[in-house]
């Protein structure tokens, strides 16, 4: 035993324990013999048993330990690898940055510069301005002087006189026709101005201008009264103008009330008279489809008698003595017995394509008519008050999916007037264009087919009024009843034609 455990310490010393595997302890521990082990086993072996597989343990964790940190040391390798590219970048990204900003200072200089130069030219014609405006100051001024001393030289009483009724006579026009103040002060002005100047010029040579500027004082004087009696005159006639147009605009509203009553109590009558008229319709219908059904019973009880009859060969009783007494009475022999003239019932039935409409609306405005051969389409306003069909679509769709479906996009301003019709035809329908009744497509025409649906869709996407209209088989039969071997071929109708849709 003791031999036994020198041997596994010296085996131990050769190998660290970090690097045993359980595949090298295993070989060892086989290679001892098993004789060996059975005959000096002992509790302390078993100790060192219990401590080997506490080893191994201990070494299988150190081992999965160190491939976690290798794992770990890995992902810090990429993940240094990754920092030193983004390093890289930034480190470019830098130096960019740092020669742009090079580049701004460059231009930043310039443009200081430049703003230097700009200022220096901006206070260079600020003074030059100020300058020019001194000078022509200077010069108003003088001129302004010696104008007035021009003016002091004319008599000063007859100026301020004439322009103080010239202020009067300007205000009062002023404040009572505005348009013809300007036309005459512009005058007046020019005339003050023109002769003031000829008095400057001709005052130490004519001294009897004023009588001439008086005389001028009056006229304009006569003419501003005229004016003013004019004026007045022009007033009087707007206000009988306004009173007209008042007494006018109120006979407009209670003709246009009138006219709103009458034609609402004409509405009212014609959808009363509509309504009867359905109810009439209805009931016309119900008669007619009775009579067809009692016609088609009576000639099918007239085919089983008669068919009975020319069974049995009967002939009626009351014929018979007709003719003997019709024979009677002209003379002649009796008959023995007549017989009744056969005749033969024969029903023609004919079958042709229509097209079957039924139209919906949630709105004022429904599609009342379709050309099934694509040519018109025509809407109709129901309602009261005008309608705007902005932003509207037509569309018109058939069940064929090769058929692209037509659409027609009224224009944003256009309106549907009350009770009114508009019609939108298709660019071959060799129609004008005459808007807001008639509306003609350009480049486009409405598709045909055996199904077709159209549609009125407001802006936000909703269907106002659909129509649709469906091709349908209809057949019509009818009883003729003509007589049994004639070479005529003369037929009478004795039924009414029967429609019934297949």
């Amino acid at each position: 035993m003791w031999c036994l455990n020198k041997a596994v310490a010296s085996f131990m010393q050769r190998q660290p324990v970090t690097s045993l595997s359980s595949t090298a302890v295993a070989e060892t521990w086989a290679s001892v013999s098993v004789s060996s082990w059975r005959k000096y086993r002992s509790p302390k072996l078993v100790r060192k048993e219990n401590e080997l597989s506490s080893c191994q343990k201990s070494l299988s964790k150190t081992e999965e330990e160190v491939d976690e940190l290798t794992k770990q040391l890995s992902q810090s390798d990429n993940e240094r690898k990754r920092l030193q590219a983004e390093l890289r970048e930034l480190r470019a990204r830098v130096a960019d940055l740092t020669r742009q900003l090079d580049e701004a200072k460059k231009q930043l200089e310039g443009e200081v510069l430049m703003r230097v130069d700009l200022e220096n030219r901006c206070q260079g014609l600020k003074e030059e301005l100020s300058f020019k405006t001194n000078i022509h100051e200077q010069q108003m001024s003088e001129m302004q002087k010696r104008k007035t001393v021009e003016i002091s030289e004319i008599d000063g009483e007859l100026k301020e006189k004439y322009e103080a009724r010239m202020h009067d006579v300007l205000l009062e026009l002023r404040e009572q026709y505005e348009d013809q103040l300007n036309e005459n002060r512009s005058q007046i002005e020019s005339i003050y101005e023109t002769k003031l100047d000829e008095l400057s010029r001709r005052a130490d040579l004519y001294s009897n201008d004023a009588e001439l500027m008086n005389t001028t004082l009056r006229d304009s004087q006569n003419r501003s009264k005229e004016l003013t009696s004019r004026l007045a005159q022009l007033e009087s006639s707007n206000r009988a103008l306004q009173a007209r147009v008042s007494e006018l605009e109120n006979l407009l509203e209670s003709e246009r009330g009138s006219h709103l009553s009458e034609l609402q109590r004409l509405r009212e009558e014609i959808n009363r008279l509509q309504k009867e008229m359905a109810m009439q319709l209805q009931e016309y219908q119900d008669l007619m489809d009775i009579k067809i059904a009692l016609d088609m019973e009576i000639a099918a009880y007239r085919r089983m008698l008669e068919s009975e009859e020319e069974r049995l060969n009967i002939t009626p009783g009351r014929t018979a003595a007709a003719l003997q007494e019709r024979i009677s009475a002209r003379g002649g022999t009796p008959l023995r017995g007549v017989k009744r003239k056969r005749t033969m019932f024969s029903d023609e039935e004919t079958t042709k394509a229509e097209f079957k409409s039924t139209a919906t609306t949630t709105g004022a405005v429904h599609i009342v008519e379709e050309d099934v051969d694509g040519k018109f389409i025509k809407l109709h306003n129901k309602g009261d008050k005008e309608y705007s069909l902005s932003g509207h679509q037509l569309i018109r769709s058939t069940e064929n999916e090769e058929i692209n479906p037509v659409v027609y996009k009224f224009h944003r301003s256009y309106k549907l007037a009350p009770d009114a019709t508009a019609t939108v035809w298709s660019s071959d329908a060799g129609e004008t264009h005459d808007p807001p009744a008639t509306l003609v497509m350009k480049n486009l025409k409405w598709p045909t087919d055996e199904a077709i649906t159209t549609r009125l869709v407001n802006n936000e996407g909703e269907t106002v009024a659909e129509r649709e209209s469906k091709k349908m088989m209809v057949s019509y039969s009818s009883s003729l009843e003509r007589p049994y071997g004639s070479l005529s071929q003369r037929s009478t109708l004795e039924g009414d034609e029967r429609c019934s849709v297949m």
